[in-house]
This record gives C-alpha cells, sequence and structure tokens, in this order.
C-alpha cells in the first residue's frame, strides 16, 4: 500500500509537458529586413517553457537582387522568467539567440555570417479554428 501511494505522489509531483500550438512573427536583420514566420510546439517543464518548430525567413529590405528571397529552418527557444535563449538553424547558417523575457522578445543573434544582429519575435498561441484550418490545408 506504501509502494501504491508513493508511486502516485511521485506521478502528481513530476512537472507535466503538454504541447501547445503556437505561431510567431518577427524582424531580423540590422535593418529588420528579414520577415519571420515560424509554427511552434510549446512544451512546459518547471518554470522554463520550450519552443520548438519550423520557421520561414523572407527578405523584405529593399536590397533584393534577384527578387523574394525565403529561407527556411527551424528554431528552439527556452523561455525562462528573465530571458529566451535559443537557437535558429538553417541550411546555410547557425545562429543563437539570446532575447529579453518580456513581449516581444527583443534580442541579438550570433550567427557565422555575423554577430550582433538584432532580433524581435511575438509568440502567440494559435487557437482552435486557427489549428483546423492549418490541418484542412487552408
Amino acid at each position: 500500500m506504501r509502494a501504491l501511494v508513493a508511486a502516485i505522489l511521485v506521478c502528481t509531483s513530476a512537472p507535466v509537458a503538454l504541447a501547445q500550438s503556437y505561431s510567431a512573427s518577427g524582424q531580423v536583420g540590422y535593418l529588420q529586413e528579414w520577415e519571420m514566420k515560424a509554427s511552434l510546439n510549446k512544451t512546459v517543464s518547471g518554470s522554463a517553457q520550450d519552443f520548438e518548430g519550423t520557421v520561414t525567413l523572407r527578405h523584405v529590405g529593399l536590397c533584393s537582387v534577384n527578387g523574394v528571397e525565403e529561407k527556411s529552418g527551424t528554431m528552439r527557444l527556452q523561455v525562462s522568467r528573465g530571458n529566451v535563449e535559443g537557437r535558429l538553424e538553417m541550411a546555410d547558417d547557425s545562429c543563437s539567440i539570446k532575447a529579453a523575457a518580456s513581449d516581444p522578445h527583443t534580442g541579438l543573434m550570433s550567427c557565422r555570417n555575423g554577430e550582433g544582429i538584432p532580433i524581435r519575435i511575438s509568440i502567440d498561441q494559435t487557437d482552435a479554428t486557427d489549428r483546423t484550418a492549418l490541418a484542412a490545408g487552408k
């Protein structure tokens, strides 16, 4: 009987990780010349929130040589009380992200091709109708 009570206590006191769908948008670049959109899944464990998913960067600056340029990749963010840390992985580069925990999250990225690149991210929960439309391909 003690073993059963101990097992129940362990299970109920363990942090629960629930996946939820979120969308993120923002700007990247010294002149905010890249528009960022992401589809993220959130898990919560303890006091941290982890976001992970696909991201698309679209060049919206005036200096586009051959039309609109797009890059895709994955993004992982960990949001805690005081800061946001994460990674942006693309085929041609890998960047570390450090930003403030306030919304929108503003900070800097360090990549192989440059350091101190400004980034601004807003993360919003995707509501049930958005998820239904995405699943239906709308």
